[in-house]
Parts: C-alpha cells; structure tokens; sequence
C-alpha cells in the first residue's frame, strides 16, 4: 500500500466541491491510496465496487454512502465495469469556526475514528434517502449558482451532519482531540509519508521518519499505524516489494539486482517477505510467447 495526498483543490472563496465521476474498473489499484485535506461523503449511485479504510474492506452498491476524513487514507477497487458516484467534498471550517473548537460537534462523525466504527451507511438505512436527496439540492446549487446559493449549501451541509450525528448517536462517541490539532496531527504526518515516498529504497530509520514528525519514535510508530493501518516498517517493505514487482515485469534485470535497488540486502528474506505479502515470483513471458 502507498499513501498519496489527494491534490484536488477546493475552491479558495467558497471550499466546498460537488462532482459526479465515474471510476472505472481499468483503473483499479488496490495497493494505492490517498488522503486528503478535507472531508468527503460519497454516494454509490450505480455500479458496485469496495472501498478499503483503516485495514476494513466495505462492499458497496447503489445508494450506500461512505464518509472520509482529512486522516483516512483509502482507497477503492470496482467490481463491474463502471461505478458511478456522487462526491461531495467540503472543508471543515465552511460549518466549524476556525479559531474556535465550540462548532466542532457538527463534525463529530469525522473526527472518530474508535476500532468499531463504521465508515459505510447503507442504502437500507432510515436516513440515506434523505441524506441523498439533500447531496443533489447540494448539486443544483452548486450548477446554477444563483444569488445566496453559498447560504443554501451551507444549510444543506449542515442537515446532512446533523443526520450523520443522529444515526451514529447509538456509538459511544468522544471527542478528546479538537479539529485545529486533529489538522497539525495529519500534517506533521504528511511530511513523515511524503519522505518515506521518495525515499523508500534507501535505509530508514523509525527515529528519522519520526524526527521529521517532530515526534518521539514510540508515539509516531503508535500513530502512523492507527493511520495507515500498517506498522512503520511493514508499509516500507510493501512499498519495495509493489516496486520490484513493477520492474521484474516491465524489465528484462534479475531479481536480485532489483530487489538490491530496491532497498533488500538479504535475498533469502526478500523472497520470504514476497511470497508472504504478494506470492510467488510471476513467470516473464518468453520472446516467443510476446
């Protein structure tokens, strides 16, 4: 699994974006995925698929939602040829006060993250349909543009929260953490993961990585799994194994040349490592068989 930060841009005047897209079965990438600095409810409206957050797989068909925020990496495969979905993406502060946490309760659903919670609300649930129905008022909005229309998607994204809140009341939810130091926590990680992306093949230690995190090597090796769902060293040696196995299909190099590129020193422990997370080495086609 590699972790990406997301590089869409919400709007600066008004950082709230609704967008219907279509996700492709081709492009399928079950060992990539992404974060962003905002929070997003999705709709499945057709097509079926599974999104992969916090180490759960959720299978999911038309009319289910799914909600991410700005510290869950996730990703997603579809099953069929095409799975369309409503997205709507916003920025904390267009319903939370900046400067002040008192606002942060409306964003309650976003900021828990305890092992049972559950990131998917299903299409048979009591509140989807209206949930779905006030993401398209959402749409309209944002098309036609007319005067007050910031005003009217602003309540709207507020309902929706409220009906987010109302359906995981049954959770024991807490807040212990407020949302200006939930973003300085995600940040000071973001500089961790983007280092450790580009610089993978080469020898890492955990107390390196965490200095950059300004954290203490204990308390990010405790964080940096809670996110990722992958422990510091287990995300690293999939970053070099996903890597080798890209170039021993794509180059006519040995294997052992690669996996030394790649960041292994020990070859009888590359080989363990590939066949317990990936599996045997693939067969290269012959020239004959290209």
């Amino acid at each position: 699994m590699e972790i990406h930060k997301d590089n869409t841009e919400l709007p600066k005047d008004f950082p709230v974006l609704i967008r219907r897209l279509i996700l492709k079965e081709q492009d399928n990438d079950p060992d990539s995925f992404h974060y962003h600095d905002f929070c997003e409810i999705t709709c499945v409206q057709s097509g079926f698929g599974s999104y992969f957050i916090n180490g759960t797989e959720y299978e999911v068909e038309p009319g289910d939602i799914i909600i991410f925020n700005q510290v869950e990496p996730h990703g997603w495969i579809v099953s069929e040829r095409t799975m369309e979905v409503l997205v709507l993406t916003f920025a904390p502060e267009v319903v939370s006060d900046p400067v002040s946490s008192s606002d942060d309760g409306y964003m309650k659903p976003f900021f828990y993250l305890g092992s049972h919670f559950c990131n998917l609300i299903s299409s048979t649930d009591c509140r989807t349909a209206e949930i779905i129905r006030i993401m398209e008022e959402i749409a309209g909005e944002s098309r036609h543009r007319e005067k007050g229309y910031e005003g009217m998607i602003k309540a709207d994204i507020l309902r929706i929260l409220t009906l987010l809140i109302r359906h995981y009341e049954k959770e024991d939810v807490t807040l212990d953490i407020s949302l200006n130091e939930k973003k300085r926590s995600m940040k000071r990680l973001e500089q961790a993961i983007y280092f450790i992306n580009a610089h993978y093949t080469e020898p890492l230690t955990l107390e390196e990585v965490a200095s950059l995190a300004y954290m203490s090597p204990n308390y990010f090796s405790s964080y940096f799994k809670n996110v990722t769902s992958r422990g510091f060293s287990d995300y690293i040696t999939m970053l070099r194994l996903n890597r080798v196995r890209e170039l021993f299909l794509t180059t006519d190099r040995t294997v052992s040349s690669i996996a030394m590129e790649c960041g292994f020193r020990n070859m009888s422990n590359f080989y363990r490592l590939y066949k317990k997370h990936i599996g045997p080495l693939p067969q290269k086609k012959t020239r004959s068989e290209t």
